[in-house]
């Protein structure tokens, strides 16, 4: 049985997705991911964990409006899928979600599709905005069964006639993380606190107020903190923080730059550290699952996809997006707390972490979709 993956980014099949992926190997299919041709240092993050899977790159262009390159992406899918046969196609990101979807249709394909977040598209109502949700509603159309990833977004599609409910499926937990990778450490903030931010560099994942937090806080608690950004720069994105705005920022001892990596736990592991994401829009933010795994206190955003991960005043503290002062707020409000009560955060963030996030859950999904189409076929 064959079954490929697509998405906007390599880096997000690879890095979200390597558990499903290797499960899929494992079952004995043939597995494909069709991405971009574009190849920065993340996209090639897990590639080394991933043997036996073919890769076949398209041109797209994830971030254009011009419906020329759109046309041609749908062309590059139809050719691909009519040559290469593949049982299922699962597509994540909108423009895969829409032209790949087409295109399996058109080749008989059984179609899957992820709803990480409901971004952009879903915001105002101008004519290019409504022809893009109506786009998207024929694209997810084609799908056997579409995912989502949080409550809000489920009941948006559902309200919104984007999709007919009986076609999808919340995944609870996100896409789910693994628990024996991202293992359980105690926390110990009996020195310096370390508040990582862990993303890609953009303006709408809260980049702004982190720095802006973090310029206040070391004012008063210079000796006793540290904050640190780990994640690609995003400069080809509208939304990417320009790049001689992030350079000086980097420049100015405000914030460690730790570029990227394909070893989150290496950073997450260490027992000082305080996961903090002040994001204005997620799916289900992959690092915030990580981060209650490894036993790490959070502080994040109430929004949907953020607050999943938060028990407010338990394993950390939900701030109001758009807002330093908010997250200045909490961060103060977690450095007053005795030791004791910060590593129990890091406790109740792992607990948390077994009963909603594991990745197991997410696979059993899969396999129920797939053995359908199998017996169907």
């Amino acid at each position: 049985m064959k079954i490929f993956l697509c998405d906007n980014r390599l880096g997000g099949l690879l890095g979200f997705r390597g558990d499903v992926i290797n499960h899929l190997l494992k079952q004995g299919y043939a597995v494909t991911l069709v991405a971009p041709d574009v190849c920065t240092e993340w996209d090639k993050i897990g590639k080394e964990d991933i043997k036996d899977v073919n890769i076949k790159y398209v041109n797209m262009r994830p971030n254009s409006l011009n419906p020329i390159w759109d046309i041609l992406l749908f062309l590059q899918y139809f050719t691909l899928f009519r040559k290469e046969k593949p049982d299922v196609v699962i597509n994540y990101t909108i423009k895969p979600n829409i032209y790949s979807s087409f295109a399996a249709d058109l080749n008989n394909c059984n179609t899957i599709c992820m709803v990480a977040g409901l971004g952009y598209m879903f915001k105002g109502n101008s004519i290019l905005k409504r022809f893009g949700r109506w786009l998207y509603k024929k694209g997810l159309s084609k799908a056997i069964k579409v995912f989502t990833l949080n409550q809000e977004n489920h009941k948006i599609l559902i309200e919104q006639k984007i999709v007919n409910s009986e076609k999808l499926i919340l995944l609870h937990g996100g896409e789910g993380v693994n628990l024996s990778k991202y293992k359980y450490t105690n926390s110990d903030f009996s020195s310096k606190t370390t508040f990582l931010m862990i993303s890609r560099i953009l303006y709408d994942k809260g980049y702004s107020e982190f720095v802006e937090a973090a310029k206040t806080i070391k004012q008063e608690y210079k000796d006793f903190v540290s904050f640190e950004l780990l994640g690609p720069t995003a400069y080809d994105s509208p939304m990417g923080v320009r790049k001689e705005e992030f350079e000086k920022d980097m420049n100015s001892d405000t914030v460690k730059y730790l570029g990227v990596t394909d070893n989150v736990p290496l950073y997450l592991g260490r027992t000082n550290v305080v996961m903090v994401l002040p994001s204005y829009s997620e799916g289900l933010s992959r690092s915030l699952m990580e981060a209650c795994a490894m036993g790490r206190p959070v502080i994040a955003s109430n929004i949907p996809g953020c607050k999943e991960t938060v028990e407010d005043g338990k394993n950390g503290y939900l701030i109001e997006p758009r807002s330093s002062e908010s997250l200045v707020k909490k961060i103060e409000e977690f450095l007053k707390l005795d030791e004791t009560k910060k590593r129990e955060m890091g406790r109740q963030s792992r607990i948390i972490a077994e009963k909603k996030f594991d990745v197991n859950h997410v696979i059993s999904e899969y396999d129920k979709i797939i053995n359908g189409c199998k017996n169907k076929n």
